[in-house]
């Protein structure tokens, strides 16, 4: 077992004071940097709230598109068809 000199004891003791005054003096920077943190994510999620009614109130025209796209698809296919039906004869 190792013994400590008086003034290691001392030094040993100033420097945990310093370590708990520095940790007491952190503690409201810490709750301001946690509220702010709280702020952004609750702009984020009010932003992810907009973004998603947003995206419900255009699902409607983008179904038509879609469905529009692909009727335009299958007459392109069925001209298609017809005019190699058409060649083979």
């Amino acid at each position: 077992m190792e013994t400590k000199s008086r003034y290691e004891v001392i030094a040993d003791l100033e420097n945990q004071k310093r370590n708990l005054i520095r940790e007491r003096d952190s503690f409201d920077a810490t709750v301001l940097m946690k509220k702010k943190h709280i702020k952004t994510l609750e702009r984020n999620l009010e932003d992810q709230r907009d973004e998603l009614k947003e995206f419900e109130a255009n699902i409607s025209n983008a179904k038509a598109t879609i469905q529009d796209l692909i009727a335009s698809i299958d007459d392109s296919l069925k001209r298609f068809s017809d005019v190699s039906n058409s060649q083979k004869k």
